[in-house]
């Protein structure tokens, strides 16, 4: 269908404008909806069947360029919207999309080889569901006692800086500086370690609930439950089931794609592909050979808490140039806890110098490859807008987001340096 033909349907005037005025208002009451956050079926449904009667009412323009473009526009809020109610819910799905995604070129390699799909994903995932039984054992348990540790400890940590500083604070009394009140600031310096400890021992479980709550999207009871079981027993499944029929969901996608536009679609997803897969699979084995390395190397070094500045670098490695920024506070922390500063600061300080030197001069050019393009504020803010709006789900997707963002306004800004305005030629109408 035309536009023109579309727009025949709703020649008489009168009947345009009631049309649209009923548009309007469905619009308006489906974005309403959606300010609402759902705690029963009942509102949950509202947006829902707004949106489903939005998509009937814009039918008859079914064609037409606007209609393309409403129907893009309203999907993609409606998208958002599900993501941010139903994130607790979806995030084992999207976790075991995104693993699948990552290790499927394994199981493809494998297969080549002659091995049977299923078997090659067995083969896969033996080891890393063993990995996980030991991390979920052993070393959660581990990481979780030394959080608790430092955390103990850190009215410890408080008293000895506030000995550290009082020959500075003495000093600092007795000085006759111009512009400088050296009592008042003195006692602007000092930190009471019994008030940290209070406020430390109140908001603990607090600080626990909404840690939960930020990863996982749940809080306490029985939501929590249900999540842990579905990122424990769900996951898995999945991540066999996409794995086994990943290669078949692909061929399903490419065949649903217009064949007017296949070619130059194709070429769009097969470098967005490359891109995104360059940044998962490099960025995970990168951190996860970061913060195994940091670990090791303070552990023969002797410093204390080893497994837990390991874990945060490797974690934090995620995010370009945070790693190492962000391991730098609980070094501190230990190293004034360990009544050795200098030397457990200078042995950190050695080990995450090598630890960066072959991140940056052999293992990260061999395993993220170039860059994709991205810079480092654009991927600290993405990863910062997509948790802080959507959770952990926001988190998983807010790298493809940006991606995919990054490569649609490449692509817009071609088509403008191509068009007519941007090079001046005269207009058909010869303006």
């Amino acid at each position: 269908m035309t536009e023109s033909d579309a727009k025949g349907r709703f020649k008489a005037p009168e009947w345009a404008w009631i049309y649209a005025a009923i548009v309007v208002m469905v619009a308006g009451v489906w974005l309403r909806t959606l300010a609402v956050v759902p705690t029963s079926p009942g509102p949950f449904l509202g947006p829902v069947i707004a949106f489903a009667l939005l998509i009937a009412l814009l039918r008859p323009f079914t064609g037409t360029k606007r209609h393309r473009t409403l129907i893009i526009a309203v999907t993609g809020i409606m998208v958002l919207w599900l993501l941010r109610s139903l994130g607790s819910i979806l995030a084992p799905f999207i976790v075991a999309f995104v693993i699948a995604y990552i290790l499927h070129p394994v199981v493809d390699k494998l297969e080549k080889r002659g091995m049977p799909r299923l078997a090659a994903v067995a083969v896969l995932m033996v080891p890393i569901l063993a990995a996980i039984v030991l991390v979920l054992v052993f070393g959660l348990p581990a990481l979780a006692a030394q959080i608790s540790s430092l955390i103990d400890r850190l009215p410890e940590a408080v008293q000895r800086m506030n000995n550290a500083l009082d020959g500075f604070r003495t000093k600092l009394a007795h000085s006759n500086l111009p512009f400088i009140n050296g009592d008042r600031m003195s006692a602007q310096l000092s930190i009471d370690e019994e008030k940290v400890a209070a406020f430390i021992s109140k908001q603990q479980a607090e600080i626990a609930s909404r840690a939960w709550s930020a990863v996982l999207g749940v809080g306490k009871g029985l939501s929590f439950l249900l999540t842990m079981v579905g990122y424990l027993v769900l996951t898995p499944v999945l991540i066999i089931y996409l794995l086994n029929d990943y290669r078949t969901g692909t061929v399903k996608v490419r065949d649903m794609i217009p064949l007017p536009h296949r070619a130059r679609w194709m070429a769009f997803f097969t470098e967005f592909d490359d891109l995104l897969s360059r940044f998962l699979r490099g960025q995970v084995i990168e951190a996860v050979l970061v913060g195994i390395l940091t670990w090791l190397g303070l552990l023969v070094l002797g410093v204390p808490y080893s497994g837990l500045v390991g874990t945060v670098a490797g974690v934090f490695n995620l995010i370009p140039y945070l790693g190492l920024v962000v391991s730098i506070l609980p070094v501190i922390i230990i190293a004034v806890l360990s009544g050795d500063f200098v030397s457990v600061v200078a042995k950190s300080g050695i080990v995450f110098f090598i630890v960066q030197l072959i991140d940056s001069t052999i293992t990260g050019p061999r395993i993220v490859g170039g860059s994709i393009g991205l810079h480092p504020v654009i991927v600290i803010l993405a990863l910062a807008v997509g948790s802080s709006y959507f959770g952990f789900v926001g988190l998983l997707l807010a790298m493809p987001a940006a991606i995919l963002l990054k490569l649609l306004v490449r692509d817009a800004v071609a088509r403008y340096k191509a068009s007519r305005l941007y090079l001046g030629e005269p207009t058909a109408e010869g303006e």
